[in-house]
């Protein structure tokens, strides 16, 4: 097997104490403790068996997510965690998830004295009503409790998670990015409510007659990207914003195509095979199958459909794509690929290149879907090599 020049460590805790009305993840409800303590005993296992394969030469970010991975017991937090590190060293960064109604004072005395050094605190609104109607498992004052645990209790780094586009007719956006910067976390996170298929509040027609039209969500979040740059928060990623040196390494490194290895039910692994060519591995969404070590799903990334993630990754960030380093992969420069959509996107100054990175200008991130759905014509039809490579690897080890 090569062996890597460098990895991320996705690890995923599923585990919740009740499903969001909106959520589409994979997770599990009502684990007792056994379940619990097994599950973590097993994600050392996998992640011991992949790294021992894999054989990186650093691990850069281990980003732990759920689920809700604050609901382990303090004690079973403490003693995984510990596992972990020894296993992927000194990360420049390791972040956890976590969730108001298990953010205890207990739960963040662990990972302070933890390798963990970044929690992204799940808020989504502070609205007791909209909580409610979101079915989240924590009402507004559980929300404001940790927020208040988190300022007395812990040194490290810290996001926010918040949602958009929920019913205005109760809720002020603004009135909520004030609270949950009032303590400048660094970092925040805001995305767009999304109704998918199969999901309680799809099937909640009442529920949907409440959300805000297209004209009321733009103006709302034209308030809150004006309010967020006043606040000295670059937005750096669609998504996301962050003070100076704030941002999300993690993310960063999903947006820059570096490779990742994905450990638990459900989670996704990006690796480069010997042939240069991307891997996809996919574990099961099957709590009982993954801890009775059910193996994972495989496929190899064909060229139109790598370069599409390229786009689709490296343009959700304001650094944009890196032309030399989609050149050395594909063999052709992306801006010349996506010659006929950066001519339309581009005379209004909505997708710009300088030679070194292709980049959404003004506006355009928030027109990336047509924009990639452009792209993706375009890709359609090029003639890419079946043989790319993705310079990922450093030798070749004996594993």
């Amino acid at each position: 097997m090569a062996a890597l020049a460098d990895l991320s460590v996705y690890i995923h805790v599923p585990f919740c104490t009740s499903r969001c009305r909106y959520c589409d993840f994979f997770s599990v409800t009502g684990a007792g403790k056994d379940i619990l303590k097994r599950y973590t005993a097993r994600l050392i296992e996998s992640l011991d068996r992949e790294l021992q394969r894999l054989c990186p030469s650093v691990i850069e970010t281990v980003f732990i997510g759920g689920g809700t991975p604050s609901l382990l017991d303090p004690g079973e937090l403490g003693r995984f965690l510990e596992k972990a590190a020894s296993l992927t060293g000194t990360a420049a960064e390791m972040s956890i998830e976590a969730n108001p109604e298990s953010l205890s004072p207990e739960a963040i005395a662990v990972l302070e004295q933890s390798a963990v050094n970044r929690i992204s605190l799940g808020v989504q609104t502070y609205d007791n009503a909209l909580l409610d109607w979101l079915g989240r498992p924590a009402g507004a004052d559980a929300v404001r409790s940790a927020d208040r645990n988190l300022r007395e209790l812990w040194t490290g780094r810290l996001s926010r998670d918040l949602l958009a586009a929920l019913p205005t007719t109760r809720r002020n956006l603004v009135s909520d990015l004030e609270q949950a910067l009032a303590d400048d976390p660094g970092h925040l996170s805001l995305y767009e409510l999304t109704i998918e298929p199969g999901t309680p509040l799809a099937a909640d027609r009442e529920s949907l007659d409440r959300l805000p039209d297209a004209e009321e969500s733009d103006r709302e979040w034209q308030a809150a990207l004006m309010m967020l740059e006043s606040k000295g928060y670059e937005r750096y990623e669609v998504s996301n914003f962050a003070g100076a040196g704030e941002e999300c390494r993690h993310n960063l490194r999903y947006w820059q195509m570096k490779p990742y290895l994905g450990v638990g039910p459900s989670a996704a692994s990006t690796l480069p095979g010997r042939d240069g060519r991307a891997i996809r591995r996919e574990e099961k969404r099957d709590l009982p199958a993954w801890l009775d070590g059910a193996g994972a799903d495989e496929s190899v990334l064909d060229p139109q459909e790598f370069a599409l993630e390229h786009f689709m990754m490296g343009l959700r960030i304001r650094q944009g794509l890196s032309v030399p380093a989609f050149t050395g992969i594909f063999g052709v420069r992306p801006d010349i690929l996506a010659a006929k959509t950066i001519g339309k996107w581009g005379a209004s100054g909505q997708l710009v290149t300088d030679g070194e990175f292709l980049c959404t200008g003004t506006g355009g991130m928030d027109l990336l879907d047509p924009i990639l759905a452009d792209i993706a014509g375009e890709i359609d039809s090029a003639r890419l090599s079946a043989d790319y490579h993705w310079p990922a690897l450093t030798r070749e080890s004996g594993a």
